[in-house]
């Protein structure tokens, strides 16, 4: 699938903004327990955000969980 340039700065901007939040929540004191709640699948979409340099490092499955887990969890660690 072919994206214009525009709609590739938003994603990658989308991708920072999921970063932020990420880096956010593991600074938070309850991060352990949104970690411990996650399954095997979530886990792996959490660590796959959090190491991607670009959208393209994201497997299009991948980009599509990351909807639900990344405010999941961010909010399970407040």
């Amino acid at each position: 699938m072919a994206y214009t340039m525009q709609e590739q700065i938003e994603l990658d901007q989308q991708l920072k903004r999921w970063q932020k939040r990420q880096l956010t929540a593991v600074r938070q004191n309850n991060i352990d327990r949104a970690f411990e709640s996650m399954n095997d699948i979530e886990r792996a979409v959490w660590e796959q955000v959090a190491r991607a340099e670009s959208y393209k490092d994201i497997s299009v499955l991948a980009w599509e969980t990351a909807y639900k887990v990344i405010p999941k969890f961010c909010k399970l660690a407040r």
